[in-house]
């Protein structure tokens, strides 16, 4: 992109020389047909004398000198207005580009992480904790009966309880390092370093989204939406152990489901 500036910025450039330059002749080829008028016409004989000419010949030449001058100067101003856009247009395009890279990492509808970004920052973190010698949580979060409140209340209501509830995440998993990502449909997947004991955040997560108090009337957990919750931790000592993690939070997440769901297991 910046390389398709700087071409059109030669471009432009060479355009503007070469307008110069057409004026230049221009010029001179007025000032040669005024001088050669000025020495054959009859008026020459008999109404200018030499002095007349001169004068007029000078101030030809002053005007094409200022002429000059002129487009010279605005040569310069131009060349400095197009490296002033060119620098401004550059600095936008690093900015953009900055900003897909941050929304290539976000779910549109949550503004949590999405699934790919996520799985990246998990080896990162699970590397991270082992070589510090830390716990690492994994919490998964499912939303009750979700498919029923969309056949319900409509998609669109229902992709506002998604946004409710992933803003409950987000408060209660509020350090640096915690990451919240919406991994598919419903479900979310947070993952806590230097964490041992999740179900105390996860337990906040559940009274929020139950607090509220939005209706679900066809939900056999309760009348109003909730979440339930599975959870893992572990010590890791090697990188495989990520998948062991995952495992264990989605069978315990199973456990909460058939346990009567809106609960932590």
């Amino acid at each position: 992109m910046t390389l398709n500036i700087l071409g059109s910025f030669m471009k432009t450039k060479n355009s503007y020389f070469c307008n110069f330059t057409a004026f230049l002749s221009l010029c001179l080829i007025i000032y040669i047909s005024i001088t050669e008028y000025l020495e054959y016409s009859p008026l020459n004989e008999s109404s200018m004398d030499n002095d007349t000419f001169i004068i007029k010949v000078v101030s030809l030449s002053i005007l094409f000198i200022v002429i000059s001058f002129l487009l010279i100067f605005f040569k310069i101003y131009k060349k400095s207005y197009l490296e002033k856009e060119i620098k401004e247009r550059t600095n936008e395009i690093i900015s953009e580009n900055e900003t897909l890279k941050i929304y290539a990492h976000i779910d549109p509808l949550t503004q949590c992480l999405n699934k790919k970004y996520f799985l990246e920052r998990f080896d990162e973190e699970i590397k991270r904790a082992i070589r510090e010698k830390q716990n690492i949580s994994l919490i998964i979060v499912n939303l009750d009966e979700f498919k029923a409140y969309n056949d319900i209340y409509g998609y669109n209501e229902g992709n506002e309880c998604l946004k409710l509830v992933a803003n409950i995440l987000v408060n209660h998993c509020n350090r640096p390092s915690d990451l919240i990502s919406r991994f598919a449909g419903d479900e979310f997947y947070i993952l806590l370093p230097n964490t041992k004991e999740p179900k105390i955040v996860s337990n906040k997560c559940i009274d929020s989204v139950k607090s509220l108090h939005i209706p679900h009337e066809n939900s056999i957990a309760s009348n109003v939406l909730t979440i339930s919750i599975g959870v893992s931790s572990v010590l890791p000592v090697h990188i495989d152990q990520k998948e062991d993690l995952i495992l264990t939070a989605k069978e315990s997440l199973k456990n909460a489901k058939r346990s009567g769901r809106n609960r932590v297991h």
